[in-house]
């Protein structure tokens, strides 16, 4: 884990934000996903500081589980409090790489995925 960043990934934003009726199963899963990307989103945020040294703020993430693939798709942001335009191609870059390994076969939503990023005194 970065210790330049904290994302926020809890089980009741991403069961809050999915679609009505989805499996706690795929809940679990989806969260699984979106912690996963907490290192390489981290990497994102760690060369931006080297730019930006006051880079900070939250992400919130609006995004798409397509339901043949199991790819995360349709990533937008709601809130960009960083207003970095690397840092932001980066993060979705590394989310867009996600996918669930089995497609659920319906397509599920996310509405709301913060990611908070901070610098943190080593």
């Amino acid at each position: 884990m970065s210790k330049h960043l904290l994302i926020a990934v809890l089980l009741a934003t991403v069961g809050g934000g999915c679609a009505t009726g989805a499996d706690p199963k795929v809940r679990n899963e989806i969260a699984a996903k979106l912690s996963s990307a907490q290192k390489p989103i981290g990497d994102c945020y760690q060369r931006q500081l080297y730019v930006n040294r006051k880079l900070r703020g939250m992400y919130v993430v609006q995004l798409a589980v397509a339901a043949d693939s199991g790819q995360f798709s349709d990533i937008s942001l709601r809130r960009d409090e960083p207003a970095d335009p690397v840092l932001r191609y980066c993060v979705i870059q590394e989310i867009a790489k996600l996918r669930l390994d089995k497609p659920t076969g319906k397509r599920i939503e996310i509405d709301s995925f913060p990611i908070k990023f901070e610098p943190s005194n080593p």
